[in-house]
């Protein structure tokens, strides 16, 4: 009885264990995709639509893997990009949505306070 019970408790243990080097990977995962988004988001302008399409893909990347506190957030900026993408080269709608940004900066501010504290990571500031 007093083996079973050792090898419950270890069993135990070591799911427990597995479990949190699985979150841990999963963040880091989060982490190194997230140091890939800034480097290709440098030259994107808040007040251009256009631009959100060029992080299109990366954002639904991280949209997928962010933790709980930003998934959210990298939701309104995919759906925004999707949007901008949709638009294409239509200059009014592109404008319309240039109005609407209100919500993305602040999604997108969100992220970027994650992103320093969680993952040492800075990404562009959008002004």
């Amino acid at each position: 009885m007093r083996a079973l019970k050792r090898t419950l408790a270890v069993a135990a243990t070591l799911i427990a264990g597995t479990a949190t080097l699985t979150a841990c990977t999963e963040e880091q995962a989060y982490c190194v995709d997230l140091a890939g988004y800034a480097a290709n988001a440098v030259n994107v302008d808040p007040q251009n639509p256009a631009d959100y399409t060029k992080i299109l893909e990366d954002a639904k990347k991280l949209q997928g893997s962010a933790p709980a506190e930003v998934k959210d957030d990298w939701g309104v900026v995919v759906a925004f990009a999707e949007k901008a993408k949709a638009a294409g080269t239509d200059r009014v709608e592109l404008a319309r949505l240039s109005k609407q940004t209100g919500g993305v900066m602040t999604a997108y501010k969100t992220i970027s306070t994650h992103a320093k504290d969680s993952c040492k990571v800075d990404v562009p500031q959008l002004n």
